[in-house]
C-alpha cells in the first residue's frame, strides 16, 4: 500500500467519482484533483520525477486526459499544486503550536517534533517534496524554498523566546535549519523515514550548542577576491582532455541545470567531438560521478595541507575550512555542482558528494575529537548538514565569490557542539598570522 494525504495510491480508479454536493462540482473537482495528487506522488515513488509522464498519472489516478486539462496545463503544474498543499499541511500546524502558550523552549522543541512526526507519517509525500522536487528545476525547487524560509522565520522566532537566545544572528538560526534539514533529507532518500521521530532530542540538543557570539561570524577577511578567476582552469587540465570534459560538463551544467544538460552541450563546450567525449565517459552519470569525484579530490587537496600546518587542532579547522571555501570561490562551477545543482541528480550523487564532504570535516575535526568525548553520529551529521546549508545559500544567491567570508561562520557551526559555543567563537573570530615555512 501506498500511503498518500489524499489516500490510498493503490485503489485509485477504484475509488470513483465522489458525489456532487453543495456548490454544484466542487466536489467532484475537489476529488479529481486530490487523486492526481495521490497519483503524482506514486509516479515518483516509482519512476521519479524525471521519468514520470502526464500518462503514468491518468493511468494511476483514473483521471480522463481531458479531466487533468482541465485542472492543470502538465505535469509540472500538478506537481507544483500538490507541493503547495502539502507544505501547508506540514507547516500550519507547527505554525499554530508555536503560537500556543507554554515554556518557550519546550514549545520550540515540541515544534520540531512535530515536523518530524508528520514526515514520517507520510514519507513518499515528503519524499516528493523535499527529494523529488530537485528534479522539477527552479520551479520545482521554489515552493520547498519558501517552506524553509517559513521554518527559518518560524525557528528563529520560537528560539528567539528562549532565554538567552534573543539576539542570535539569523546566519546561525539559517544553519540551524539547514542541518536538520539535511539530516532528514538524508533519511527521506535512503528510506530511513522511521527514524526520524526518535531524533528529535538529538536534533535539537544540538540546536541548543549554539549560542549568541561576542563577535560577527560574517565578516570581511581581507583576503584575495576569487571573482577574477571566474572559470579559467588550471594548467593541468589544459592537458588532460579528460579534466578538460569534466569542467565543460560543470559548466554547462550550472548554466543550463543538471537535467536540461546533454552529452552534446558538453562536447560542444570541451571543443571535443561526442566520439571523443564517450572514449572517456559512457553517459552523462558516468560524467557527473567523475566530475564529483574530481572536485572532491581537489577540494581535500586544497583544504588539508594547510590544515597540517596549523600551529594547533583548533586553528587547523580555521584554516582548513577557509582554504575549501578559497577553492570553491576559484571554482564557480564545481561550487555550483557539489552544492547546489547535485540535489537534481538523485541519491547516488548526493552520496557521493557528500563523502568526501563528510571525509574533509571529519579529518579536521579527528585531532579534537580524540582528546574529547566522541560527538555522537547524529549531531556531527547534522553539523555538516549546517555548513553544506550555508555553502548552498550563498552560492545560490551568486555570492560564490565571497565564499572565503563565510569561513568564521563556517568554523563556528563546526567547532560549537564539540568544544562549547565560547571557545568556537574565540577561534572562528580569532585574527591569522600566515605561518612561515619552518616556523
Amino acid at each position: 500500500m501506498l500511503r498518500t494525504p489524499w489516500g490510498d495510491a493503490d485503489t485509485l480508479t477504484e475509488r470513483g467519482p465522489a458525489p456532487a454536493q453543495g456548490g454544484g462540482g466542487e466536489a467532484l473537482r475537489r476529488d479529481e484533483r486530490e487523486r492526481l495528487f495521490a497519483a503524482t506522488i506514486a509516479a515518483c515513488a516509482r519512476r521519479g520525477y524525471a521519468e514520470t509522464s502526464d500518462e503514468d498519472i491518468l493511468e494511476l489516478s483514473g483521471v480522463s486526459r481531458e479531466t487533468f486539462h482541465e485542472q492543470f496545463e502538465d505535469k509540472l503544474a500538478c506537481f507544483l499544486a500538490m507541493e503547495e498543499e502539502l507544505v501547508s499541511g506540514t507547516i500550519d500546524p507547527v505554525a499554530e503550536h508555536l503560537s500556543k502558550p507554554g515554556d518557550p523552549e519546550d514549545r520550540a522543541r515540541r515544534g520540531l517534533q512535530v515536523i518530524l512526526d508528520r514526515l514520517a507519517e507520510q514519507p513518499e509525500a515528503a519524499r516528493a517534496c523535499l527529494v523529488e522536487s530537485y528534479a522539477a528545476g527552479p520551479a520545482g525547487v521554489a515552493p520547498i524554498a519558501a517552506a524553509m524560509d517559513r521554518v527559518v522565520a518560524l525557528a528563529s522566532k520560537a528560539i528567539r523566546e528562549i532565554p538567552g537566545r534573543r539576539e542570535m544572528p539569523t546566519e546561525i538560526l539559517q544553519a540551524i535549519v539547514g542541518g536538520w534539514y539535511q539530516v532528514v533529507h538524508r533519511r527521506l532518500r535512503e528510506h530511513r523515514e522511521v527514524e526520524l521521530p526518535r531524533l528529535g532530542a538529538e536534533l535539537w540538543g544540538w540546536a541548543m550548542s549554539y549560542r549568541l557570539p561576542l563577535r560577527p561570524l560574517l565578516r570581511p577577511t581581507g583576503r584575495r577576491d576569487y571573482a577574477d578567476l571566474g572559470r579559467t582552469a588550471p594548467p593541468f587540465a589544459a592537458h588532460s582532455p579528460e579534466q578538460r570534459i569534466i569542467r565543460a560538463f560543470s559548466a554547462v551544467a550550472a548554466e543550463k541545470g543538471y537535467q536540461a544538460t546533454t552529452i552534446g552541450d558538453v562536447a560542444a563546450a570541451a571543443s571535443v567531438s561526442q566520439a571523443t567525449l564517450h572514449r572517456y565517459f559512457a553517459n552523462k552519470a558516468d560524467l557527473l560521478e567523475a566530475a564529483l569525484e574530481s572536485s572532491g579530490a581537489q577540494l581535500i587537496a586544497a583544504s588539508l595541507p594547510s590544515a597540517r600546518r596549523a600551529p594547533d587542532p583548533l586553528t587547523a579547522v580555521r584554516i582548513g575550512l577557509e582554504a575549501g571555501c578559497g577553492f570553491l570561490a576559484a571554482e564557480p562551477d564545481f561550487a555550483w555542482l557539489r552544492s547546489v545543482g547535485v540535489y537534481a541528480a538523485g541519491p547516488a550523487a548526493l552520496a557521493m558528494r557528500n563523502r568526501s564532504g563528510s571525509q574533509l570535516i571529519d579529518t579536521l575535526l579527528e585531532p579534537i575529537l580524540a582528546d574529547l568525548s566522541e560527538l555522537p553520529p547524529v549531531p556531527l551529521e547534522a553539523t555538516v548538514g549546517a555548513i553544506y546549508g550555508v555553502l548552498y545559500t550563498e552560492i545560490q544567491a551568486g555570492r560564490t565569490a565571497q565564499l572565503p567570508e563565510a569561513a568564521p561562520l563556517l568554523t563556528y557551526l563546526a567547532l560549537a557542539p564539540v568544544i562549547g559555543a565560547s571557545r568556537a567563537a574565540e577561534v572562528a573570530t580569532a585574527d591569522i598570522a600566515p605561518r612561515r615555512s619552518g616556523s
